[in-house]
């Protein structure tokens, strides 16, 4: 397999550079360290210095575009499909930070308009989303090359094609379709790789933070039912707390884990391995329930503790005044169950990717109806339903894995795993 250009290389490094100064600027905005943003002179040297590094950027992101191009015309998958996953994944690092220091930038300037109801802030936001989508653009060059060549030598559909090109150029999805680009182009080179362990480390993770949270919800019924109050006792339930905080990390905030499983789900959907796909969506959906469940009893503590405050510092007054001491009340705890929901939802997405593209693996062999599919994908995102939907999803792949095979078919069984090295499908007739 080939590697990635120097262009590429060179713009990999300036957005780790650009990582390391939006994180300064994030830290100096938000914790005043090791930096302080606050004067006219940080301020001056933060513009500068943000300002040198964009130029340098958008040269080089000329260079990158050209380069793209040139691969074009030469026909070189191999590096480009090297090239667009290389810049994609290392600029995760400066879009995330770039996010946290903008919003605090906008924050900031919005709450310094007190004249204007921090209309100051709302103006700033555009020009500063602007910037930033003229830095998102050169990372999705490689990628529409290799969307180009596969479409010119007929690897790929019109739909595939039109698809991944648009959300090539739309934030946070974009990674995930330069995932899947470069899979399928891969594949297309005969290069696709197995997944390997990658396929287990989303169930890895939840396992043991569900571990974590099944030993607490029974210290917290021991505690509850059986009046043991120690210190210690009570001091290991605080600790085992954090399993789902840190599980929202790992699946959320640092989103390595969700990515490492989308391509390894991309990979099985290529490989046509439903048999793995199956398993895999199995035990995460069913590994994640205790997590959930002690998800759930934290929020609702939070969020229950946040409604009772205005009712403790009032003495029960509040209550007294009607409809809006009760619309108080509820506001209040709003600010705990908004983003109790959110952050609960973000966490579960990443636990229906192999679900979703076991539907999608059936779907493409039409061994399920389209309505079927639809149903269920959509019951994927929603909470609880998405434990039965995959229950009800393997039960069906099961019973597809255990049919005959059609007489006459030119592929093995939907589930089998093909022979290293045997390729499932011809790259002339291209079924994406």
């Amino acid at each position: 397999m080939g590697s990635a250009t120097w262009p590429a290389k060179v713009l990999g490094g300036i957005l780790v550079l650009g990582a390391v100064l939006t994180g300064l600027v994030a830290s100096g905005i938000g914790a005043k360290k090791p930096i302080r943003i606050d004067g006219t002179a940080d301020l001056t040297v933060a513009y500068v210095v943000l300002g040198a590094w964009l130029l340098v950027y958008l040269v080089t992101a000329a260079v990158v575009v050209a380069d793209a191009a040139r691969l074009t015309r030469k026909g070189d998958l191999d590096a480009a499909q090297d090239s667009s996953n290389f810049v994609k994944l290392i600029a995760i690092p400066f879009f995330v930070l770039n996010f946290i220091a903008l919003t605090e930038v906008v924050t900031v300037v919005g709450a310094n308009d007190d004249d204007r109801l921090g209309l100051d802030g709302f103006i700033v936001a555009p020009l500063l989303v602007l910037l930033t989508y003229l830095v998102f653009l050169p990372t999705s060059a490689y990628g529409v090359a290799c969307l180009t060549l596969m479409r010119r030598g007929n690897q790929i559909g019109r739909t595939f094609f039109g698809i991944n090109m648009a959300l090539h150029f739309l934030f946070v999805v974009d990674v995930l379709s330069a995932i899947v680009v470069v899979e399928v182009a891969r594949d297309r080179l005969g290069v696709l790789r197995r997944p390997g362990t990658s396929r287990k480390l989303l169930a890895g993770v939840l396992i043991v933070g569900s571990s974590v949270a099944t030993l607490w919800l029974a210290c917290v019924a021991i505690s509850h039912f059986l009046h043991v109050d120690a210190y210690a006792f009570v001091d290991l339930i605080w600790y085992l707390t954090l399993a789902s905080p840190a599980v929202f990390t790992l699946l959320v905030l640092i989103p390595v884990v969700p990515l490492v499983t989308f391509r390894a789900a991309v990979r099985l959907f290529l490989a046509d391995d439903l048999a793995v796909l199956r398993r895999s969506a199995l035990t995460v959906k069913l590994a994640l329930i205790p997590l959930f469940v002690q998800n759930f009893i934290l929020c609702a503590i939070i969020v229950l503790g946040l409604a009772l405050l205005p009712i403790a510092i009032t003495r029960g007054a509040i209550l007294l005044e009607g409809p809006a001491g009760l619309a108080l009340v509820g506001a209040t705890a709003s600010t705990g169950l908004v983003p109790a929901v959110i952050g609960t939802y973000l966490m579960m997405l990443p636990t229906s990717i192999y679900s979703v593209t076991c539907l999608a693996l059936m779907m493409r062999h039409r061994a399920i109806s389209p309505r079927f599919c639809a149903l269920h994908v959509i019951l994927q995102f929603i909470f609880v339903a998405d434990i039965i939907s995959t229950l009800i999803v393997a039960h069906r792949a099961l019973q597809i894995m255990a049919g005959p095979v059609p007489p006459g078919a030119s592929q093995p069984a939907l589930g089998s795993r093909p022979a290293p090295g045997v390729r499932l499908r011809s790259a002339d007739q291209p079924d994406l």
